[in-house]
Protein backbone atom coordinates (compact mmCIF):
# COMPACT_ATOMS: atom_id res chain seq x y z
CA UNK A 1 0.00 0.00 0.00
CA UNK A 2 3.29 1.99 0.85
CA UNK A 3 4.75 1.81 -2.57
CA UNK A 4 0.99 2.79 -4.48
CA UNK A 5 0.80 5.66 -1.95
CA UNK A 6 4.23 6.84 -3.57
CA UNK A 7 2.73 7.05 -6.69
CA UNK A 8 -0.31 8.24 -6.25
CA UNK A 9 2.01 11.68 -4.62
CA UNK A 10 4.41 11.54 -7.45
CA UNK A 11 1.36 11.97 -10.07
CA UNK A 12 -0.53 14.32 -8.12
CA UNK A 13 2.72 16.31 -7.78
CA UNK A 14 2.75 15.97 -11.41
CA UNK A 15 -0.88 17.48 -11.93
CA UNK A 16 -0.24 19.75 -9.66
CA UNK A 17 2.72 21.62 -10.66
CA UNK A 18 1.45 21.30 -14.71
CA UNK A 19 -1.78 23.02 -13.50
CA UNK A 20 -0.67 25.37 -11.08
CA UNK A 21 2.87 26.57 -10.51
CA UNK A 22 4.52 26.18 -14.63
CA UNK A 23 3.48 27.40 -17.77
CA UNK A 24 5.14 24.34 -20.13
CA UNK A 25 4.96 26.80 -23.26
CA UNK A 26 7.27 29.08 -21.81
CA UNK A 27 9.69 27.04 -21.32
CA UNK A 28 12.01 26.18 -23.60
CA UNK A 29 12.59 22.57 -24.77
CA UNK A 30 9.76 21.38 -22.40
CA UNK A 31 8.71 18.62 -24.51
CA UNK A 32 11.71 17.44 -25.91
CA UNK A 33 14.04 17.38 -23.17
CA UNK A 34 12.16 18.59 -19.25
CA UNK A 35 8.59 16.22 -19.96
CA UNK A 36 10.82 13.05 -20.79
CA UNK A 37 13.18 13.39 -17.89
CA UNK A 38 10.85 13.83 -15.65
CA UNK A 39 8.64 10.90 -16.91
CA UNK A 40 11.98 9.30 -17.26
CA UNK A 41 12.40 9.60 -13.55
CA UNK A 42 8.39 8.56 -12.63
CA UNK A 43 9.18 5.54 -14.79
CA UNK A 44 12.67 4.78 -12.75
CA UNK A 45 10.72 4.70 -9.25
CA UNK A 46 7.61 3.22 -10.57
CA UNK A 47 9.34 -0.11 -11.94
CA UNK A 48 11.88 0.10 -8.68
CA UNK A 49 9.03 -0.56 -6.42
CA UNK A 50 6.97 -2.77 -8.57
CA UNK A 51 10.38 -5.03 -9.44
CA UNK A 52 9.24 -7.16 -6.35
CA UNK A 53 6.00 -7.88 -8.14
CA UNK A 54 4.55 -9.75 -11.26
CA UNK A 55 1.67 -9.16 -13.01
CA UNK A 56 0.59 -12.26 -14.93
CA UNK A 57 -0.41 -11.86 -18.89
CA UNK A 58 -1.58 -14.85 -20.81
CA UNK A 59 -2.25 -14.88 -24.75
CA UNK A 60 0.09 -12.08 -24.67
CA UNK A 61 0.72 -11.95 -28.62
CA UNK A 62 -3.05 -12.91 -29.77
CA UNK A 63 -4.43 -10.06 -28.23
CA UNK A 64 -1.39 -7.96 -29.38
CA UNK A 65 -2.36 -8.82 -32.77
CA UNK A 66 -6.50 -8.10 -32.05
CA UNK A 67 -5.49 -4.95 -31.23
CA UNK A 68 -3.57 -4.17 -33.81
CA UNK A 69 -6.22 -5.42 -36.38
CA UNK A 70 -8.46 -3.22 -34.84
CA UNK A 71 -6.53 -0.18 -34.86
CA UNK A 72 -5.81 -0.85 -38.46
CA UNK A 73 -9.40 -0.40 -39.43
CA UNK A 74 -9.89 2.86 -37.37
CA UNK A 75 -7.08 4.23 -38.97
CA UNK A 76 -8.99 3.22 -42.61
CA UNK A 77 -12.17 4.73 -41.66
CA UNK A 78 -10.57 8.00 -39.62
CA UNK A 79 -8.86 8.41 -43.19
CA UNK A 80 -11.69 7.79 -45.40
CA UNK A 81 -13.69 10.01 -43.22
CA UNK A 82 -12.13 12.96 -45.19
CA UNK A 83 -13.01 11.79 -48.59
CA UNK A 84 -16.68 13.35 -46.89
CA UNK A 85 -15.61 16.01 -45.25
CA UNK A 86 -12.30 17.19 -46.21
CA UNK A 87 -8.74 17.06 -45.05
CA UNK A 88 -6.70 19.50 -43.78
CA UNK A 89 -2.64 19.99 -43.22
CA UNK A 90 -1.10 19.20 -39.61
CA UNK A 91 0.65 22.08 -37.79
CA UNK A 92 3.85 19.99 -37.43
CA UNK A 93 6.54 20.17 -39.75
CA UNK A 94 7.21 17.17 -41.89
CA UNK A 95 11.20 16.94 -42.24
CA UNK A 96 13.22 14.27 -41.12
CA UNK A 97 14.47 15.80 -37.86
CA UNK A 98 10.64 17.04 -36.95
CA UNK A 99 9.51 13.43 -37.18
CA UNK A 100 12.17 12.46 -34.98
CA UNK A 101 11.58 15.06 -32.38
CA UNK A 102 7.56 14.85 -32.12
CA UNK A 103 7.96 10.75 -32.30
CA UNK A 104 10.52 11.24 -29.23
CA UNK A 105 8.42 13.98 -27.44
CA UNK A 106 5.02 12.24 -27.70
CA UNK A 107 6.03 8.59 -28.69
CA UNK A 108 8.86 8.37 -25.26
CA UNK A 109 5.82 10.16 -23.09
CA UNK A 110 3.88 7.01 -23.66
CA UNK A 111 6.10 4.58 -23.52
CA UNK A 112 7.50 6.23 -20.22
CA UNK A 113 3.73 6.68 -18.91
CA UNK A 114 2.41 3.15 -19.74
CA UNK A 115 5.03 1.37 -18.08
CA UNK A 116 4.52 3.66 -15.03
CA UNK A 117 0.55 2.58 -15.67
CA UNK A 118 1.65 -1.30 -15.62
CA UNK A 119 3.88 -1.01 -12.40
CA UNK A 120 1.09 1.06 -10.34
CA UNK A 121 -1.60 -2.04 -11.84
CA UNK A 122 1.34 -4.52 -10.42
CA UNK A 123 1.41 -3.17 -7.09
CA UNK A 124 -1.90 -3.64 -6.08
CA UNK A 125 -4.12 -5.42 -9.48
CA UNK A 126 -6.91 -6.59 -7.05
CA UNK A 127 -8.05 -3.53 -5.68
CA UNK A 128 -10.67 -1.88 -7.79
CA UNK A 129 -9.59 1.51 -5.73
CA UNK A 130 -6.52 1.51 -7.21
CA UNK A 131 -8.04 0.50 -10.73
CA UNK A 132 -10.20 4.06 -10.61
CA UNK A 133 -7.26 6.18 -8.92
CA UNK A 134 -5.18 4.98 -11.96
CA UNK A 135 -7.79 5.79 -14.41
CA UNK A 136 -8.21 9.62 -12.46
CA UNK A 137 -4.58 10.20 -12.59
CA UNK A 138 -3.98 9.70 -15.59
CA UNK A 139 -6.66 11.99 -17.38
CA UNK A 140 -5.11 14.72 -15.07
CA UNK A 141 -1.66 13.52 -16.60
CA UNK A 142 -3.12 14.09 -20.15
CA UNK A 143 -4.98 17.03 -19.69
CA UNK A 144 -3.23 19.82 -21.59
CA UNK A 145 -3.57 22.67 -18.82
CA UNK A 146 -1.92 25.50 -20.89
CA UNK A 147 -5.06 28.34 -21.20
CA UNK A 148 -7.45 25.79 -19.46
CA UNK A 149 -9.75 28.17 -18.00
CA UNK A 150 -10.39 29.37 -22.36
CA UNK A 151 -12.19 25.79 -22.46
CA UNK A 152 -14.74 26.71 -19.98
CA UNK A 153 -15.79 30.64 -20.96
CA UNK A 154 -18.83 29.74 -22.04
CA UNK A 155 -21.70 27.05 -21.96
CA UNK A 156 -20.81 26.24 -25.80
CA UNK A 157 -17.59 25.89 -24.87
CA UNK A 158 -17.68 23.65 -21.68
CA UNK A 159 -19.99 21.18 -23.49
CA UNK A 160 -17.61 20.86 -26.78
CA UNK A 161 -14.50 20.69 -24.47
CA UNK A 162 -16.27 17.90 -22.57
CA UNK A 163 -17.63 16.27 -25.67
CA UNK A 164 -14.32 16.03 -27.52
CA UNK A 165 -11.57 16.39 -25.19
CA UNK A 166 -12.98 15.31 -21.20
CA UNK A 167 -15.42 12.38 -21.63
CA UNK A 168 -13.21 10.77 -24.44
CA UNK A 169 -9.94 10.83 -22.21
CA UNK A 170 -11.91 9.38 -19.14
CA UNK A 171 -12.91 6.84 -21.18
CA UNK A 172 -10.15 6.05 -22.81
CA UNK A 173 -7.86 6.14 -19.79
CA UNK A 174 -10.54 3.63 -18.32
CA UNK A 175 -9.77 1.04 -21.60
CA UNK A 176 -5.95 1.90 -21.24
CA UNK A 177 -5.82 1.08 -17.29
CA UNK A 178 -7.73 -2.06 -18.68
CA UNK A 179 -5.49 -3.25 -21.27
CA UNK A 180 -2.43 -2.82 -18.75
CA UNK A 181 -4.23 -5.08 -16.54
CA UNK A 182 -4.99 -7.88 -19.36
CA UNK A 183 -1.26 -7.72 -21.60
CA UNK A 184 0.85 -5.19 -19.37
CA UNK A 185 2.21 -2.47 -20.92
CA UNK A 186 2.61 -3.27 -24.16
CA UNK A 187 -1.15 -3.15 -25.57
CA UNK A 188 -1.55 0.55 -24.03
CA UNK A 189 1.70 1.65 -25.78
CA UNK A 190 -0.07 0.20 -29.31
CA UNK A 191 -2.87 1.57 -28.60
CA UNK A 192 -1.93 5.25 -27.68
CA UNK A 193 1.06 5.25 -30.75
CA UNK A 194 -1.23 4.30 -33.79
CA UNK A 195 -4.01 6.63 -32.48
CA UNK A 196 -0.79 9.93 -31.60
CA UNK A 197 1.55 9.35 -34.11
CA UNK A 198 -0.26 9.89 -37.45
CA UNK A 199 -0.39 13.17 -37.35
CA UNK A 200 2.98 13.89 -36.96
CA UNK A 201 4.17 11.70 -39.74
CA UNK A 202 1.48 12.11 -42.26
CA UNK A 203 0.87 15.69 -43.95
CA UNK A 204 -2.96 16.27 -43.75
CA UNK A 205 -5.83 14.73 -41.45
CA UNK A 206 -9.63 14.67 -41.93
CA UNK A 207 -10.93 17.94 -40.78
CA UNK A 208 -13.87 16.59 -38.53
CA UNK A 209 -16.38 18.88 -36.39
CA UNK A 210 -16.53 18.28 -33.01
CA UNK A 211 -20.03 16.31 -33.49
CA UNK A 212 -17.66 13.48 -35.10
CA UNK A 213 -14.47 13.95 -33.14
CA UNK A 214 -16.52 13.27 -29.77
CA UNK A 215 -17.90 10.15 -31.54
CA UNK A 216 -14.82 8.37 -32.50
CA UNK A 217 -13.34 9.73 -29.54
CA UNK A 218 -15.44 7.65 -27.30
CA UNK A 219 -16.73 5.08 -29.49
CA UNK A 220 -13.11 3.11 -30.46
CA UNK A 221 -12.25 3.00 -26.57
CA UNK A 222 -15.18 0.96 -26.08
CA UNK A 223 -14.75 -1.16 -29.34
CA UNK A 224 -11.14 -1.95 -28.43
CA UNK A 225 -12.28 -2.83 -25.25
CA UNK A 226 -15.24 -5.14 -25.84
CA UNK A 227 -13.13 -6.95 -28.25
CA UNK A 228 -9.90 -7.21 -26.36
CA UNK A 229 -12.28 -8.59 -23.72
CA UNK A 230 -13.58 -11.09 -25.41
CA UNK A 231 -10.20 -11.85 -26.56
CA UNK A 232 -9.02 -12.64 -22.66
CA UNK A 233 -12.17 -13.76 -21.73
CA UNK A 234 -12.37 -16.27 -23.98
CA UNK A 235 -9.05 -18.20 -22.89
CA UNK A 236 -10.44 -18.79 -19.29
CA UNK A 237 -10.84 -21.95 -19.27
CA UNK A 238 -12.59 -22.08 -15.82
CA UNK A 239 -15.93 -20.46 -18.37
CA UNK A 240 -17.95 -22.10 -20.28
CA UNK A 241 -18.62 -22.10 -23.68
CA UNK A 242 -21.96 -20.47 -23.35
CA UNK A 243 -20.66 -18.09 -20.83
CA UNK A 244 -18.02 -17.19 -23.14
CA UNK A 245 -20.74 -16.16 -25.84
CA UNK A 246 -22.55 -13.43 -23.58
CA UNK A 247 -19.11 -11.91 -24.08
CA UNK A 248 -18.51 -11.92 -27.99
CA UNK A 249 -18.05 -9.11 -29.94
CA UNK A 250 -21.21 -10.16 -32.07
CA UNK A 251 -23.71 -9.48 -29.48
CA UNK A 252 -22.08 -5.64 -30.15
CA UNK A 253 -22.06 -5.32 -33.53
CA UNK A 254 -25.50 -4.19 -33.98
CA UNK A 255 -25.14 -1.18 -31.19
CA UNK A 256 -21.88 -0.13 -33.02
CA UNK A 257 -23.77 -0.21 -36.12
CA UNK A 258 -27.04 1.80 -34.77
CA UNK A 259 -24.24 4.54 -33.62
CA UNK A 260 -22.13 4.77 -37.31
CA UNK A 261 -26.03 5.15 -38.55
CA UNK A 262 -27.45 7.49 -36.19
CA UNK A 263 -23.98 9.88 -36.30
CA UNK A 264 -24.37 9.52 -40.20
CA UNK A 265 -27.81 10.56 -39.91
CA UNK A 266 -27.24 13.65 -37.47
CA UNK A 267 -24.38 14.70 -39.54
CA UNK A 268 -25.93 14.67 -42.69
CA UNK A 269 -23.91 11.71 -44.54
CA UNK A 270 -27.42 10.23 -46.07
CA UNK A 271 -29.99 11.99 -48.04
CA UNK A 272 -32.17 12.75 -45.02
CA UNK A 273 -31.06 14.72 -41.96
CA UNK A 274 -32.70 15.70 -38.98
CA UNK A 275 -32.94 19.66 -37.85
CA UNK A 276 -33.92 20.87 -34.44
CA UNK A 277 -36.89 23.73 -34.72
CA UNK A 278 -35.47 26.14 -32.69
CA UNK A 279 -38.05 29.33 -33.40
CA UNK A 280 -41.88 29.46 -33.41
CA UNK A 281 -42.22 30.84 -36.68
CA UNK A 282 -43.96 27.83 -37.78
CA UNK A 283 -46.69 27.22 -36.13
CA UNK A 284 -48.82 25.32 -35.59
CA UNK A 285 -47.14 22.88 -38.60
CA UNK A 286 -44.50 22.22 -36.46
CA UNK A 287 -43.53 23.88 -33.16
CA UNK A 288 -40.23 24.62 -31.14
CA UNK A 289 -38.52 21.90 -29.91
CA UNK A 290 -39.72 19.44 -32.52
CA UNK A 291 -37.45 17.79 -35.24
CA UNK A 292 -37.77 18.29 -38.81
CA UNK A 293 -36.20 15.66 -41.48
CA UNK A 294 -34.91 17.55 -44.65
CA UNK A 295 -34.48 16.00 -47.97
CA UNK A 296 -31.68 17.02 -49.20
CA UNK A 297 -32.19 17.95 -52.53
CA UNK A 298 -30.40 17.78 -56.17
CA UNK A 299 -30.03 21.11 -58.70
CA UNK A 300 -32.92 19.28 -60.79
CA UNK A 301 -35.15 18.68 -57.57
CA UNK A 302 -34.68 22.30 -56.82
CA UNK A 303 -36.29 23.23 -59.58
CA UNK A 304 -39.17 21.33 -59.31
CA UNK A 305 -40.43 23.12 -56.39
CA UNK A 306 -43.51 24.39 -55.77
CA UNK A 307 -45.81 26.82 -53.77
CA UNK A 308 -46.68 25.08 -50.62
CA UNK A 309 -43.22 23.25 -49.74
CA UNK A 310 -41.24 23.73 -46.61
CA UNK A 311 -37.90 24.02 -47.67
CA UNK A 312 -34.55 24.86 -45.77
CA UNK A 313 -32.63 27.49 -46.58
CA UNK A 314 -29.83 29.68 -45.77
CA UNK A 315 -29.48 33.17 -44.82
CA UNK A 316 -26.68 34.53 -43.87
CA UNK A 317 -24.72 32.73 -41.55
CA UNK A 318 -27.88 30.98 -40.29
CA UNK A 319 -30.38 27.91 -41.38
CA UNK A 320 -34.19 28.68 -41.98
CA UNK A 321 -36.75 26.31 -42.31
CA UNK A 322 -40.06 28.14 -43.80
CA UNK A 323 -42.39 27.45 -46.38
CA UNK A 324 -42.60 28.69 -50.31
CA UNK A 325 -45.91 31.08 -50.80
CA UNK A 326 -44.70 32.68 -54.40
CA UNK A 327 -42.48 31.17 -57.18
CA UNK A 328 -40.39 34.22 -59.11
CA UNK A 329 -37.36 35.23 -60.95
CA UNK A 330 -35.18 37.42 -60.39
CA UNK A 331 -33.50 40.24 -62.57
CA UNK A 332 -31.14 37.52 -64.77
CA UNK A 333 -33.88 35.34 -65.40
CA UNK A 334 -32.94 32.70 -62.04
CA UNK A 335 -35.76 31.39 -60.51
CA UNK A 336 -36.32 32.56 -56.89
CA UNK A 337 -38.56 31.72 -54.10
CA UNK A 338 -40.47 34.03 -51.84
CA UNK A 339 -41.21 32.10 -48.51
CA UNK A 340 -42.69 32.77 -44.95
CA UNK A 341 -43.02 31.35 -41.46
CA UNK A 342 -46.54 30.25 -41.24
CA UNK A 343 -46.88 32.14 -37.97
CA UNK A 344 -45.52 34.86 -39.12
CA UNK A 345 -47.12 38.59 -40.71
CA UNK A 346 -45.62 39.34 -43.40
CA UNK A 347 -43.66 37.17 -46.16
CA UNK A 348 -39.42 37.36 -45.56
CA UNK A 349 -37.42 39.90 -46.68
CA UNK A 350 -35.56 38.77 -49.04
CA UNK A 351 -36.20 35.94 -52.21
CA UNK A 352 -34.24 32.67 -51.65
CA UNK A 353 -32.12 31.75 -54.82
CA UNK A 354 -31.68 28.52 -56.16
CA UNK A 355 -28.27 28.12 -54.45
CA UNK A 356 -29.29 28.95 -51.08
CA UNK A 357 -31.92 26.49 -51.06
CA UNK A 358 -30.47 23.05 -48.79
CA UNK A 359 -33.77 20.80 -48.94
CA UNK A 360 -37.56 19.66 -48.34
CA UNK A 361 -38.88 19.59 -44.79
CA UNK A 362 -39.96 15.71 -45.14
CA UNK A 363 -41.84 14.65 -42.24
CA UNK A 364 -41.76 16.28 -38.42
CA UNK A 365 -41.11 14.24 -35.11
CA UNK A 366 -42.02 16.08 -32.18
CA UNK A 367 -40.44 17.22 -29.01
CA UNK A 368 -37.17 15.11 -29.73
CA UNK A 369 -35.51 18.81 -30.91
CA UNK A 370 -35.84 20.11 -27.12
CA UNK A 371 -31.78 19.56 -26.22
CA UNK A 372 -30.90 21.61 -29.10
CA UNK A 373 -33.03 24.10 -28.53
CA UNK A 374 -31.96 24.36 -24.66
CA UNK A 375 -28.22 23.90 -25.38
CA UNK A 376 -29.33 27.05 -27.53
CA UNK A 377 -30.74 28.88 -25.00
CA UNK A 378 -27.91 28.05 -22.92
CA UNK A 379 -25.37 29.60 -24.98
CA UNK A 380 -27.11 32.28 -26.01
Amino acid sequence: MKKALIMYALLLLYIFVNAVVIDSSSIPFYNEIVNPVIWIVICTVAVMLSRDTTLRVKDENNKTQSLIIILIIYIIIYFLLGLLFGFQKTPYSKDIFSILKNIWSFGGIIFFQEIVRASMIKLEKKKYINFIMIVILFVGVNLSFNNFSENFSSVKDTFIYSATTLIPLIVTSGVLTYLSYIGGARLPIIYRLFVALPEFIVPIMPNLDWFVTAVIGVTLPLAVFVYLNYVHINKQERLSRRARKKYSPVVYIPVFVFIALVAGFVIGIFKYQPVAVLSGSMSPTFNRGDAVVIQKLTKAEKNELKEGDIIQFTSGSKFVVHRIVKIGNDEYGNKTFTTKGDHNNGNDTYPVGIDQVVGKVSFVIPYIGYPSVWLSGMVS
